[in-house]
């Protein structure tokens, strides 16, 4: 396994590249942006911190895109009724329409890399994935 740490921090920077092309073809958004458009996307309401730990980013990143979210029309802040000090964040309707229109052509580009790949090769590059993310978080 020599060079697997490099080749896999090459690699994410190589993804998050081509995937901040497809956001730019199809959206205004950066990619701090689209993560919590996805996770919102997938699980209402959230909160900097849910977002910013499922994103794996810095809470203040969290913040600035979200607050560009809320001018923009994309994301609604509310009160949260079990901590007033943190509030929490849903996809608006325009919101909503984005992410289901980013959806299509994210797994497409998603497909591309992996549609040369077995499913047995992908499964197993899927463990190994989850296993480093949880290595880098212990």
């Amino acid at each position: 396994m020599s060079y697997f740490g490099y080749r896999l921090a090459v690699t994410a920077k190589l993804f998050d590249r081509k995937f901040v092309e497809i956001l730019k073809r199809h959206s205004t958004l950066t990619l701090p942006q689209w993560r919590c458009i996805a996770q919102l996307g997938l699980a209402e309401p959230g909160t900097v911190r849910s977002l910013a730990e499922g994103a794996a980013v810095d809470r203040a990143e969290v913040s600035r895109a979200l607050a560009r979210m809320i001018v923009q029309g994309l994301v609604a802040r509310h009160d949260n009724p079990e901590d007033q000090r943190s509030p929490q964040f849903t996809l608006t309707a325009q919101g909503r329409t984005l992410f289901a229109s980013l959806r299509k052509p994210i797994s497409e580009f998603i497909g591309s890399l992996v549609d040369h790949v077995s499913d047995s090769d992908i499964e197993a590059a899927d463990r190994a994935l989850w296993a480093v993310s949880k290595g880098c978080l212990d």
